[in-house]
């Protein structure tokens, strides 16, 4: 009966050091949080896997309604190039200087998202994602606006000419920190 006694102490203490091994490691800021450093591989392999199951248990299920419409496209292209080019950048445009140190980096989006579903872009702009540098748009834009950025990042791998030069003219204060990709193949 003791050893069955000791056995259960011994495994409930184990559980104990488990948990209480990475909150002291945080406590004393034994851990770099730094955007500039590399992360571990824990946080490399888990965050992105949380992040995943997270974004499909919360992103609504349902298709774009405004799916191919010029006019969606168009304002999305307005939404995205003021609150998302700077970090995703776009073909032929490099993101603004900030996102060379978001650390995870920025997607790009014209390419690593084509298997994601609508509603899970939708609700990723709406909601964010915690400790990136996502942020939520869900205050300051309508659903509809955030559907028709939806459209937009759909849109990305076939911009037109003029799409890409609108894209490429940014204006105000942050002009001078969005850069043209001087190398790029030939538009479409």
């Amino acid at each position: 009966m003791k050893n069955k006694w000791i056995i259960l102490l011994s495994f409930a203490a184990g559980i104990l050091v488990c948990l209480l091994a990475p909150i002291l490691l945080l406590a004393v800021g034994a851990i770099n949080m730094g955007a500039d450093v590399k992360p571990g591989l824990i946080e490399r392999t888990l965050a992105p896997w949380a992040v995943d199951r997270s974004v499909e248990k919360h992103a609504p299920k349902e298709k774009n309604p405004y799916a191919g419409d010029p006019a969606a496209i168009a304002t999305g292209l307005d939404h995205y190039r003021e609150n998302c080019l700077m970090c995703h950048g776009a073909a032929d445009v490099v993101g603004a200087e900030l996102s060379k140190g978001i650390n995870p980096p920025a997607p790009s989006l014209d390419k690593e998202v084509k298997d994601t579903p609508d509603g899970e872009l939708f609700w990723v702009i709406k909601h964010g994602i915690r400790m990136t540098a996502m942020p939520a748009f869900g205050p300051t834009h309508t659903d509809e606006e955030i559907w028709h950025t939806v459209a937009f990042i759909r849109h990305l791998p076939d911009l037109t000419a003029q799409e890409r030069d609108s894209l490429r003219s940014v204006t105000g204060a942050e002009a001078h920190h969005i850069t043209p990709v001087t190398n790029a193949p030939p538009v479409k």
